[in-house]
């Protein structure tokens, strides 16, 4: 009985076979492994970049009125700076060009002794009046409450009767007699492919420092700022292009108009 079995051609053939068959699969895992990464990839860049548009959009809106400023570098970074607000309010008293003194009062209903080491600013109408030398811009530095039972006493209104180191005098006042105290300055930077936030530092007339503050987003391709004064008809609006991805083609971009409520 003769045996039976597979010659070698036969064993040459099946071998080709399994090679392809092999190559084939093996490419078409490759492929999807490489679509999933690229996914992945693509999601965690769309999430970082909504979470930095969002969170820039919210605190946009807190910004002190005609604090917003941009603050561009040719080919080298492109940044949006911003004030936000602490507290505001209404004043009963304060003193105005040519008066002078050391006394304030103040209608604030959240008023707490944090706000002393703030800044309290009066009509201010344009970024000069913040980051530049101003007489409608005061710290509140060294001053002191004296009416603190009536703070926390509801029954007796929330007037807050500040006491000055020296006298001060404002330059004008406010037609609608309003005040804000202010937080410190407030910028996100984008350069070399991120975008940064810095907090914290000193009003200041230059540029924001460069280089600095925490990390927000990465892999951005471009990022645009303007702002548009308010007019009669409408509030400051800031628009803002922001534009994320590993190539110039990248589609994922966000285009945001942010009205500012706040009027001074």
């Amino acid at each position: 009985m003769r045996a039976r079995g597979f010659t070698l051609v036969e064993l040459v053939i099946s071998l080709v076979i399994l090679a392809i068959l092999a190559v084939a699969v093996s490419n078409y895992l490759g492929l999807g492994a490489r679509m999933y990464a690229d996914v992945a990839e693509r999601e965690q860049i769309l999430g970082q970049s909504r979470f930095v548009a969002e969170r820039l959009v919210r605190e946009l809106r807190n910004a002190a009125p005609n604090s917003v400023r941009v603050n561009d570098v040719a080919g080298l970074s492109s940044c949006i700076e911003f004030i936000p607000v602490a507290a505001s309010g209404v004043y009963r008293r304060l003193p105005v060009a040519p008066q002078s003194s050391n006394e304030l009062q103040l209608e604030l209903f959240n008023w707490n002794n944090s706000l002393l080491a703030q800044q309290l600013i009066v009509y201010p109408t344009t970024p000069a009046h913040y980051y530049a030398a101003s007489d409608r811009r005061l710290s509140l530095q060294g001053a002191s409450v004296t009416n603190a039972a009536a703070i926390t006493n509801p029954e007796q209104g929330a007037s807050v009767q500040l006491a000055l180191a020296t006298a001060y005098s404002f330059a004008t006042d406010s037609p609608e007699r309003r005040f804000y105290i202010l937080q410190t300055s407030v910028s996100y930077c984008a350069r070399d492919g991120e975008i940064r936030r810095l907090v914290g530092y000193d009003f200041s007339a230059g540029n924001p420092p460069a280089g600095a503050g925490v990390l927000m987003a990465q892999q951005v391709k471009s990022a645009l700022f303007q702002v548009q004064p308010a007019v009669l008809t409408r509030n400051a609006v800031v628009n803002m292009f922001l534009q994320f991805g590993s190539d110039s083609s990248s589609d994922m971009f966000f285009n945001y108009e942010v009205h500012l409520p706040n009027v001074p």
